[in-house]
């Protein structure tokens, strides 16, 4: 898998999935194995191009104390893209945005995540009590007869001297053309000081494979650096995170 690395669209990292934060050292010094091969880039509204990579880039100095993927470029620049794959082996998923639907659509979803967060039996946090969920980012696509959302939920306390945050993550499905709250399939939360808390970026969603099992990517922020996540589903309303990868902070 490759992504967009330093807001450049032609300069790529390339993610190693066997790669574990405590072998991520040794691994940013190689030099990236993807001279040649043609990548399928992605993002939230689907495919966005197909194009090769050429050779890699010169590494991250070794003297620095963080630790990055190997760097490539490919052969032609494209924006708006987020992952890539190697040609062919996934199946693009175009996502709906919340900010893009018509507005009593959207406040429809809003309310449904509300209600659907609300039902989380997350853990005790007096903090956060009674106080209103509200949406950071949803994106919804239809699966056979269901509606599929993904979605950042979150709630803060705006206290000037310590401002707190609380994310939920939900990946939720109900019947095509149903109202009222999701049946949650996944979810996360975390929770803390709003400036260091993980945040969790919905990046693409792809088919996988042969059976093109929906597959979320996701790209999970702390403070200094972040990991990429993979959510699949795995049976009728049932989602599990089946990958995370190693922790990088260049």
């Amino acid at each position: 898998m490759i992504v967009a690395a330093g807001g450049n669209t032609d300069t790529i990292a390339v993610i190693l999935p066997e790669a574990t934060d405590s072998t991520i050292e040794s691994v940013q010094s190689i030099s990236a194995p993807v001279s040649g091969l043609t990548f399928d880039l992605f993002g939230r509204a689907g495919k966005i191009a197909s194009t090769i990579a050429a050779s890699p880039l010169p590494q991250t100095d070794s003297t620095e104390e963080c630790y990055s993927w190997p760097l490539a470029r490919l052969q032609s620049p494209h924006a708006n893209w987020q992952v890539g794959f190697v040609s062919g082996r996934v199946q693009p998923i175009k996502l709906d945005s919340i900010e893009g639907m018509q507005s009593a659509d959207s406040a429809a979803l809003a309310v449904a995540l509300a209600q659907t967060a609300a039902t989380l039996s997350v853990a005790s946090d007096p903090t956060f009590r009674g106080l209103p969920f509200r949406v950071r980012s949803a994106y919804r696509f239809q699966l056979d007869t269901v509606d599929v959302v993904i979605a950042d939920v979150v709630r803060t306390v705006n206290e000037e001297a310590n401002p707190r945050v609380e994310h939920l993550l939900i990946i939720g499905e109900r019947r095509h053309g149903a109202s009222g709250k999701f049946d949650v399939g996944y979810y996360s939360r975390n929770a803390g000081p709003e400036e260091s808390t993980q945040a969790t970026e919905i990046l693409t969603a792809v088919g996988l494979g042969a059976e093109r099992k929906p597959a979320v990517v996701l790209s999970i922020e702390y403070d200094e650096g972040g990991k990429l996540g993979l959510v699949e589903r795995i049976a009728p309303g049932e989602w599990r995170a089946t990958w995370k990868s190693a922790y990088t902070d260049c």
